[in-house]
């Protein structure tokens, strides 16, 4: 009997010893799953983070989700910190901070529809109506027909006959200047054609310093046809005129823009100096050329034909620009009740949306008149002026916005974006 008391008392520590090892095992795989749980949290946190720098950390632990099955469900912590080392995320996560902004903000379809219907308007109005500033058979070969704008333009302030109106025939006969030479033997090409083109003082721009210089001198400052500047003692005015030189020198510029001849583009005489180049095969240099269009038509007058190409792109798009800003009050009111630095990165974006703009369709212009200037065989005098100026204008703007500082734009960006990561 006693050995069988033995074996059940034997039965019974067995089976409290299972029971308190299945308890053991139970609680054990209790916090084993708790830990697994906050792994898994960890594991979300991580694959959030890694995104925010750039990293596609759940592709790869989906592309590899067979092997973590049959393998350690830690093994995908090897993966990470094997492809992914601190070292490597905290290089990702500087490159992102030290990153450059946009150059130039992007456009909507809606501002891109505008900047080509500015761009296509100015092309048109310079084939339909800057066309050249007169008839002409280019090359004894090629009948060409001039602006009818500008032939307009051309008889205001003359009557039927030719001759000034009353306050330009005042202007003429009281305003004599020195520089006013139609001849000279001395100058290499200087004639009654050529003289205003010639003489600085006639230029509309630079005028203003050299005509009111030869006033005061009594003289004449002028280019010959080789480039060379000559300064010529002409005669000098009573002192009560040298006192209101630059009032004299405008008066005789606007009696002068009426005749038949006008005046040059300003700055127009200074490509005498450019005594170098070649066109066609008469081997003409840039003088040359700059001088032959101005004795047919290229001169102030037609400067202004050639503008309203210009004209209407900068109309159509600061237009638009200046309108569409009244629609977005809110976020106009947000920036204004910002931070300083906000108002003035909210600026900078707004200018340069504005200049990319203007740059487009003035590059849409330009083209055009590149594709005028071919079909009218290559004739020079169907070069706009005015729009190549500003197509320039709008590049050296866009250079200068590609080297602009951008530290301020970095940083408000970067304080943005770890807003939003609560970084």
């Amino acid at each position: 009997m006693s050995s069988v008391f033995d074996f059940n008392d034997e039965l019974k520590t067995s089976a409290q010893e299972l029971t308190d090892a299945h308890l053991k095992i139970k609680k054990i795989h209790h916090i084993h799953e708790k830990e697994s749980d906050e792994l898994m949290h960890l594991d979300d946190e991580i694959i959030q983070i890694a995104e925010s720098t750039g990293i596609n950390l759940k592709g790869i632990i989906e592309t590899t989700a067979e092997e973590l099955t049959t393998t350690s469900r830690f093994q995908w912590d090897d993966d990470f910190f094997l492809s992914y080392n601190p070292l490597l995320v905290d290089a990702r996560v500087k490159e992102e901070i030290y990153r450059n902004p946009e150059i130039l903000p992007p456009l909507s379809n809606l501002d891109y529809a505008i900047v080509g219907i500015a761009g296509l308007v100015a092309t048109l109005l310079d084939f339909l109506v800057v066309k050249i500033p007169n008839d002409i058979n280019y090359l004894g070969r090629y009948q060409q027909d001039g602006s009818s704008f500008t032939k307009w333009l051309k008889t205001l302030g003359i009557n039927q006959e030719g001759r000034l109106n009353q306050f330009l025939q005042w202007c003429e006969d009281n305003c004599k200047v020195s520089y006013d030479q139609s001849i000279n033997p001395n100058i290499r090409g200087f004639n009654p054609r050529s003289h205003r083109l010639l003489s600085l003082g006639h230029d509309p721009l630079f005028g203003l310093i050299f005509g009111t210089l030869d006033i005061l001198n009594g003289s004449m400052t002028a280019f010959d046809i080789n480039g060379k500047l000559h300064i010529v003692k002409t005669f000098d005015l009573p002192l009560q005129d040298k006192v209101f030189a630059p009032l004299i020198w405008l008066g005789h510029i606007i009696s002068d823009m009426c005749t038949k001849m006008g005046v040059p583009i300003p700055g127009w005489a200074f490509l005498q100096i450019m005594q170098f180049g070649s066109y066609s095969s008469n081997t003409k240099n840039i003088a040359d050329i700059s001088r032959w269009m101005y004795l047919n038509g290229y001169d102030l007058r037609h400067f202004l034909t050639m503008s309203s190409p210009v004209a209407v792109i900068e109309i159509i798009i600061r237009g638009y620009y200046y309108l569409s800003s009244l629609y977005r009050p809110e976020q106009i009111q947000h920036h204004l009740h910002s931070s300083i630095a906000n108002k003035e990165i909210y600026q900078i974006k707004s200018n340069l949306k504005l200049n990319k703009m203007l740059f487009l369709a003035h590059a849409i212009s330009s083209s055009g008149n590149a594709l005028k200037l071919f079909t009218y065989s290559g004739n020079p005098l169907a070069i706009n002026l005015p729009q190549w100026i500003f197509f320039v204008k709008e590049s050296v703007s866009i250079l200068q916005v590609a080297n602009r500082d951008t530290t301020v734009e970095k940083i408000i960006r970067n304080r943005d974006i770890g807003i939003i990561f609560d970084f």
